[in-house]
């Protein structure tokens, strides 16, 4: 069969004004690889990164005259989403249409309101949409499709959950459907992401992955990590790897030997990953730093003791300021993530942290205002209280204000959120730590002359952005 699979736009992304971040769908490319391996003809449209509109896209879906449609759908690209399905069945009745994601997956009900959605398909694709479009081809019983919402006799059916997949056995993403040179970091680095494992075993409340995965966390074989390694970086080209995982670093043992492997085979790259449970000693980050690892994203979220509690958070604030203290040390790239008006949180709790933020000194502090994903026990919460003010799923990018807490309007949340990132970005001492960085990198060769005109746009880009705030 012919598929196309869309990655639908969204407002720009805290992480792109900020980090100059385009990554690719990698979900999407997991499960376009998984449908090649049967057989079909599949293509893939990443809408943001590709600058299309939705014209351009029935224009595509004309063109290829198209068996299925499938699109992704996270919370805030949710209306642009059933925009594709709804454009699709206008092309061609007879097309089906999928959705998943983790929008898709928490509301599933929800989303089959749309007339001209076909099936939901819940938590993982890999194994489900194969067996989904096979059922189509055949003209079998959906019934029989675990992980699956969709229509039958006017009724929605729910199907039994689909088992976890094992990471290890699935193929690398289809990256060769992706417009690769399009996906850059800092504006300039070509880049490269990869999953080394999947879920969390934290189960933060406002956390997606634990409401859709449980808390269960799945890691890949250090070997096939760095197989795929090579591969992205001999077939692709590029500058910089981000892991993308919910918890990289989990398993220190698995980190030390994913290391070894690393410096065994000579591979010279740079990357990065996102902590969740933050490397506590010096020795562990001496490791990373010695095979690539550059870039750190700390997930922070606050330094309310209240919010802490609420959120069911783990964290160590101590520890946190230690590793921020290990980290520069080394010359590594830090990125704070930090929430701000969470639960209970008044004036103060915001204030101080934003004063975390600059005392812990980080090349980057990305500030996020709480949303409540469909589906998590924040969520939930939030809307037993009454706290939820924005009802456009299109807001829900954490950089609009959602929720009002007995203490924060939605107007006062917004203000502190320019504050904060006023008073972190224009301090000396960010010129200070970048410059260091800037020539800590072209002297080991990460920095190339090919990269100084995009890290140029990119700075003025975050600085008119800074101005306008």
């Amino acid at each position: 069969m012919r598929i196309l699979l869309i990655h639908p736009p969204c407002e720009e992304e805290i992480y792109q004004r900020f980090l100059g971040l385009v990554a690719p769908p990698i979900g999407l490319a997991y499960v376009a690889a998984a449908l090649e391996n049967d057989g079909h003809e599949v293509m893939i449209i990443d809408m943001p990164a590709e600058a299309k509109d939705i014209d351009e896209v029935k224009e595509d879906i004309e063109r290829f005259h198209l068996d299925v449609v499938g699109v992704y759908c996270a919370t805030y690209r949710v209306n642009h989403a059933n925009e594709v399905i709804k454009t699709a069945k206008e092309v061609d009745g007879g097309i089906k249409t999928l959705m998943g994601g983790p929008h898709a997956s928490l509301l599933a009900e929800d989303c089959m309101k749309n007339e001209n959605l076909d099936v939901v398909v819940c938590g993982e694709g890999e194994i489900t949409t194969p067996e989904l479009i096979h059922t189509w081809k055949c003209g079998g019983d959906l019934t029989r499709v675990k992980g699956i919402v969709f229509r039958e006799h006017e009724q929605v059916v729910r199907n039994p959950p689909r088992e976890l997949a094992d990471v290890d056995s699935l193929p690398y993403p289809a990256r060769h459907l992706l417009p690769m040179d399009k996906y850059k970091l800092f504006g300039t680095f070509k880049l490269g992401t990869m999953i080394s494992s999947r879920g969390c075993t934290y189960g933060c409340h406002y956390c997606s992955v634990a409401a859709i995965y449980g808390r269960r966390w799945r890691p890949r074989n250090p070997k096939r990590i760095v197989d795929e390694m090579e591969y992205l970086q001999k077939n692709y080209d590029i500058d910089a790897l981000i892991f993308m995982d919910d918890n990289f670093d989990l398993n220190k043992k698995r980190v030390m030997m994913l290391c070894d492997e690393i410096r065994e085979r000579g591979l010279d790259i740079l990357w990065g990953y996102q902590s969740a449970s933050v490397i506590k000693d010096e020795e562990t980050l001496k490791k990373l730093r010695n095979v690539g690892c550059r870039i750190l994203t700390y997930s922070i979220e606050t330094s309310s003791r209240r919010s802490i509690d609420v959120m069911k958070k783990k964290v160590d604030m101590q520890q946190v300021r230690d590793v921020f203290q290990m980290s520069r040390k080394l010359g590594m790239i830090r990125i704070a993530n930090i929430i701000l008006g969470l639960p209970g949180e008044a004036k103060k709790d915001v204030e101080e942290s934003i004063e975390l933020a600059k005392a812990l000194d980080p090349e980057y502090a990305l500030f996020f205002l709480p949303a409540p994903y469909p589906g998590t026990k924040f969520y939930e919460t939030a809307e037993k209280m009454g706290m939820i003010k924005e009802l456009d799923w299109s807001k829900y990018d954490t950089a609009n204000p959602i929720i009002e807490t007995e203490q924060l309007s939605l107007d006062e949340l917004r203000e502190l959120n320019k504050r904060a990132y006023m008073e972190f970005y224009l301090r000396p001492a960010i010129i200070k730590n970048n410059l260091k960085i800037l020539y800590d990198f072209i002297k080991e060769g990460y920095i190339k002359p090919k990269h100084v005109p995009g890290l140029m746009s990119y700075v003025l880009r975050t600085s008119f952005y800074l101005a306008r705030l």
